[in-house]
């Protein structure tokens, strides 16, 4: 019985990890092979985040693009916290 409950909770987990992935990109695109993580911390379920800033990276850049996800880190991390706590990355390539 304890199985059937592991495989349960295991396709759960499965189920409700995120995999939104929102790519914008501008101009030509990225074209210089430059990449750059940065998280963005949310907190209750999402409804409040800390401001991140991206400009002092894409400042007068005209060909960029910004990717918004979730990584499998990220929502194990808001899985344990129970949605307290739902990082996001915000990755830009130029």
């Amino acid at each position: 019985m304890s199985r059937i409950k592991l495989i349960l909770l295991l396709t759960l987990f499965v189920l409700t990890v995120s995999c939104n992935v929102h790519t914008f990109t501008f101009g030509e695109g990225p074209s210089e092979g430059y990449s750059k993580i940065i998280k963005q911390n949310n907190y209750a379920l999402g409804l409040v985040s800390d401001k991140v800033s991206i400009t002092e990276y894409i400042n007068n850049e005209k060909n960029y693009s910004l990717t918004v996800k979730q990584t499998f880190i990220d929502s194990v991390l808001s899985l344990l916290s129970f949605g307290l706590y739902t990082p996001t990355s915000i990755i830009i390539e130029k």
